[in-house]
């Protein structure tokens, strides 16, 4: 981002999971670049910028999603792009320990909100054969772990998801992908990065030698919304440090 400039003077962007995390960073880099931000999130609005409206909307609940598009279709009279940040993380048990209803909440918030929101965007996007969308995955669609079999396939699905949206939409010249991000603090991983022993660990596994902020997540989103990035589409984006080749 210090290098490249993006400017998306009227251009119109959804963001879910605005509220915080990779999803706020991505809605202030997009305001940064002149964008119109709506910002969805089951919370109430944290971030208060020009350009930005906030919509309180849980992407599990179909009718909620299909009205509020609706509406910010109805504002703007055009959706240029949509980021499926909104995400919740792994109840940290092995699957045969996992309750039913824990199972489906992450799959709900991070495979079918991602997919209820593309869809109901997608269908303003169509006519005018123009769009964009990008959906955060995470390197444990390709890497696993113990105790996130949840959060594993979700993630999986979210990568699969997109390259079938990106071969469904090529027509339209709409272009879909995904960003895995490695080690990123968030609010729901702070917790785990602030323990020393557990930051070092961690920094050990990735060849940058960090741990990644969400502004290194936006950065590459912003890109795959951006006309530069024309020629990609269907792809997941792993952007972990080199965590990935390492492993």
């Amino acid at each position: 981002m210090n290098d490249i400039t993006f400017n998306f003077i009227n251009r119109v962007f959804i963001v879910t999971g605005a509220g915080s995390g990779m999803g706020k960073s991505i809605c202030e880099m997009l305001l940064d670049a002149n964008a119109m931000v709506c910002g969805i999130d089951i919370s109430e609005q944290t971030l208060t910028r020009d350009g930005y409206e906030h919509f309180r909307v849980d992407v599990t609940d179909e009718d909620s999603v299909r009205e509020s598009i609706e509406k910010i279709f109805s504002r703007f009279g055009k959706i240029d792009g949509l980021v499926n940040a909104a995400g919740v993380f792994a109840s940290g048990k092995p699957f045969y320990e996992l309750e039913t209803s824990s199972w489906e909440k992450v799959i709900d918030v991070n495979l079918k909100g991602t997919f209820l929101m593309s869809k109901y965007v997608s269908s303003k996007m169509i006519p005018g054969k123009q769009g964009r969308i990008v959906n955060i995955s995470c390197i444990r669609s390709a890497i696993y772990k113990e105790n996130m079999a949840d959060y594993a396939a979700s993630k999986a699905g979210v990568s699969a998801l997109t390259s079938v949206m990106a071969l469904d939409l090529a027509q339209y010249n709409i272009r879909v992908n995904a960003v895995a991000p490695g080690f990123i603090r968030t609010g729901m991983t702070c917790r785990a990065f602030d323990d020393p022993v557990i930051a070092a660990e961690s920094v050990k596994l990735i060849p940058n030698g960090r741990i990644g902020q969400p502004e290194d997540i936006a950065s590459v989103v912003m890109f795959l919304l951006s006309d530069i990035s024309d020629y990609i589409s269907g792809t997941t984006v792993f952007a972990d440090g080199g965590y990935r080749i390492r492993k």
